[in-house]
């Protein structure tokens, strides 16, 4: 498979000087390099990708228009364990001592936070996460 054969360099620059996520950048620099004839090989170890990732980034030009083959879909990530609702909850619940809430303490601390957590809402959450929450603003 001939890679970009029915793309132009200055297609490719347009969409260079278009692209604000570094990623794009990266993937339509490889592009042009490529049709100025720079080897897999080489793109891969200039910019140190495998060269399976290129031959890839390469395949979805042929695939996809410039602009969407040069970026990612959007990746939400994993869906948060507690809802906006229990979040309010929980910032009202640490706003208060932790006596209000039924705990033998005078501070909120991260395992106290990561036990308010699971016996409150049945969710499991790591010290570090139970850190973020307990000193997030708002």
């Amino acid at each position: 498979m001939t890679h970009l054969e029915n793309t132009s360099v200055s297609e490719l620059r347009e969409a260079l000087d278009d692209a604000e996520e570094v990623r794009a950048t990266k993937r339509l620099m490889v592009a042009i390099a490529y049709k100025q004839g720079v080897t897999q090989t080489d793109l891969a170890e200039w910019y140190g990708l495998s060269r399976k990732t290129v031959y890839n980034w390469l395949r979805r030009f042929e695939e996809d228009a410039i602009r969407s083959a040069a970026s990612d879909e959007s990746r939400p990530g994993r869906p948060p364990k507690l809802g906006p609702e229990e979040r309010a909850e929980v910032r009202q619940l640490l706003a208060e001592s932790p006596e209000n809430a039924g705990y033998d303490a005078e501070e909120w601390s991260s395992p106290l936070v990561q036990r308010l957590l699971e016996e409150r809402f049945g969710v499991e959450y790591s010290r570090t996460s139970a850190y973020r929450i307990l000193t997030q603003d708002g």
